[in-house]
């Protein structure tokens, strides 16, 4: 009875063809992913303080939990928030109902599927041991087919528009939709033949780990900045009352975000296996990445001018105000930072170190996860037509920033230190070949040891964001539910 009730329940998600459906379904599915993903972030957290902890079992150590928690937040909280967000957008920017709310439920219904076989394979080993390409083959063709539902069904909406004028964040969404299938489909190997007899997997020596992280740079660029972008081109004119004050820059930054990322993937390989050319290739665009940041950072400072003090508005309507700025500044920050990392001077100092675990959780967590955050109060009241806990609210945005300060603080300074002491060389002279001889100064543990107070401090942060989290997921799903239960619906606001 049990099965068949499951089977019931995935056929009626499957056959909603309700108005808004999809988006709704996305959200919650993201929501619900995001407290799985972040459970772990704490045990990994806990892990470096107390290396013992839940020790002797394969399927929760470090090597197996950590690429979960990345895939997760990446494809499971980020992917899916941030589609869910653009399938509520679509119609408004379009003006014509989403081609098929069918096909979008069945479409989360698949991706749901996807991070459950990885939250088997990946604890248990089946992995391809390639960052951010983890996924086993099946998982691969399952993604893409996802990818393949997902553009069909947003092309098909735009494609019915009666305004034949596109707004940005069109442009940024089918740019992600036709950009990401392509990037995966490379950077995971799985349509090329690397054994000569029909195998599929990681490309022999050096030509893997480059190809590896092209893919790995542009999934970044080429899904997460220009979704999490096309989104926040939408709700901050909303937000702000403004108008976005320039939409030909808009499309400058655009255009030359997609001419300028794809070549950047060698920076993370500086001083690697690899020819120099290539890095140079890539530091040098890293470097013209600056235009299509201040291009969007500018558009943004402009648009928002006159409406700062709304961060300081504790009313529900400008609640997700405060989200937005916040993301706006560390968009700011991320994309500073990541064009000075590229050069090669600051390269050999903070490449290898905390400092770039640092540099990832910026963007991430907090660039798009705020982005996200910030839409979902937005549009959880209008779809679900019923209001959140605004308290809940508070408290979920000052531990997040206050945990985030905390921990991008503590894993900045540590990679400064960790990076001068990877530098760190002591002289000898061969008395034989009549050449100096350069050794470490101090052996790998000394640093184990010496960073230990900032992993305390590290999980200390870690566990301020991660209650603040959890807040967000108790009030998304109370909201959910309040939404279904009798009388939880207002009367003044539609969907």
């Amino acid at each position: 009875m049990g099965l068949l009730s499951l089977l019931s329940g995935l056929c009626r998600w499957n056959n909603n063809d309700e108005e808004n459906s999809a988006a709704r379904s996305f959200i919650l599915s993201s929501v619900l992913w995001l407290a799985f993903v972040v459970s772990l972030a704490l045990i990994l957290a806990t892990k470096f303080v107390w290396p013992d902890f839940l020790g002797g079992t394969a399927w929760l150590s470090f090597g197996r939990l950590r690429p979960l928690h990345v895939n997760g937040a990446l494809f499971g909280w980020l992917s899916m928030s941030s589609t869910g967000i653009m399938l509520y957008i679509l119609p408004r920017l379009t003006g014509v109902r989403l081609y098929s709310e069918r096909l979008g439920n069945l479409t989360c219904l698949l991706w749901n599927l996807l991070l459950i076989g990885a939250s088997i394979t990946l604890p248990l080993g089946y992995t391809q041991g390639r960052e951010y390409a983890e996924f086993i083959l099946p998982l691969d063709y399952l993604f893409m087919s996802i990818l393949a539902l997902l553009g069909y069904n947003v092309f098909k909406t735009v494609a019915r528009m009666k305004d034949k004028a596109m707004y940005v964040s069109l442009w940024y969404f089918l740019g992600s939709l036709v950009w990401m299938p392509f990037t995966y489909m490379v950077g995971n190997n799985f349509l090329m033949d690397t054994t000569g007899l029909g195998g599929r997997g990681p490309v022999p020596g050096v030509n893997d780990a480059m190809l590896n992280w092209w893919y790995g740079h542009n999934i970044i660029g080429m899904w997460f900045s220009t979704l999490g972008l096309g989104i926040f081109y939408y709700f901050l004119p909303v937000l702000t009352k403004n108008p976005l004050y320039s939409h030909r820059l808009s499309l400058i930054g655009f255009w030359t975000l997609a001419f300028f990322y794809v070549w950047n993937g060698q920076h993370h390989l500086i001083y690697g296996p690899g020819p120099d050319w290539l890095e140079d290739v890539a530091i040098t665009f890293s470097v013209l990445m600056l235009i299509p940041v201040f291009a969007v950072v500018y558009n943004f400072f402009k648009t928002a001018q006159g409406s700062w003090h709304l961060m300081f508005d504790n009313s529900p309507e400008h609640l997700p105000v405060r989200f937005f700025m916040i993301g706006g500044l560390a968009y700011f920050l991320t994309c500073t930072q990541g064009p000075f990392q590229a050069l090669k001077a600051v390269n050999s100092n903070l490449h290898l170190s905390y400092w770039v675990v640092a540099h990832a959780h910026l963007a991430f967590l907090a660039t798009f996860s705020f982005i996200s955050m910030a839409s979902i109060y937005y549009v959880l009241p209008r779809l679900l037509n019923t209001s959140i806990n605004l308290r809940l609210a508070h408290w979920h945005f000052w531990l997040l920033c206050l945990g985030l300060i905390i921990f991008l603080g503590i894993l900045h300074t540590a990679g400064i230190v960790q990076g001068a002491m990877w530098l760190v060389k002591l002289e000898e002279y061969d008395f034989v070949t009549g050449s100096a001889l350069f050794k470490p100064a101090v052996e790998f543990i000394d640093i184990v040891r010496l960073l230990h107070p900032f992993y305390f401090t590290l999980w200390l942060g870690a566990g301020l964001m991660a209650t603040g989290v959890m807040l967000f997921v108790v009030n998304v799903l109370l909201t959910f539910y309040k939404a279904d239960s009798p009388g939880g619906r207002l009367r003044s606001k539609g969907a």
